[in-house]
């Protein structure tokens, strides 16, 4: 067995931090199985984190590209799902329902 041990190299003035710093939020967003809804709507101020759970009834994909033509993406079950993602303001979230509508929670960490 081997062992590596890597150590991060972070230089003066880019370290972050991460967690719950400032505050929270959670949103409720309507999806539909037609387009690409961002997840949320309008991010939280200095956000560092996102939590998305599913407990509609029906499945949900995640995806990075509004562009992207049908239902493509990281995949949200119905009733437990849930993702955590360790993201910041700039990058943004979308998301469809597999059929119908459906409403999922988004907590934001910032």
């Amino acid at each position: 067995m081997t062992t590596c041990i890597i150590q991060p190299t972070v230089s003066q003035g880019d370290s972050k931090p991460t967690g719950l710093n400032v505050g929270g939020l959670i949103t409720e967003v309507t999806l539909n199985a037609v387009t690409w809804t961002a997840l949320p709507p309008v991010s939280l101020d200095e956000r560092n984190a996102v939590a998305i759970q599913n407990q509609s009834a029906v499945n949900i994909k995640i995806n990075y590209d509004s562009a992207v033509v049908g239902y493509v993406g990281m995949e949200v079950r119905a009733t437990v799902g849930e993702r955590f993602y360790n993201i910041s303001n700039p990058i943004q979230l979308y998301a469809k329902c597999s059929a119908g509508t459906c409403v999922v929670l988004v907590e934001e960490i910032a």
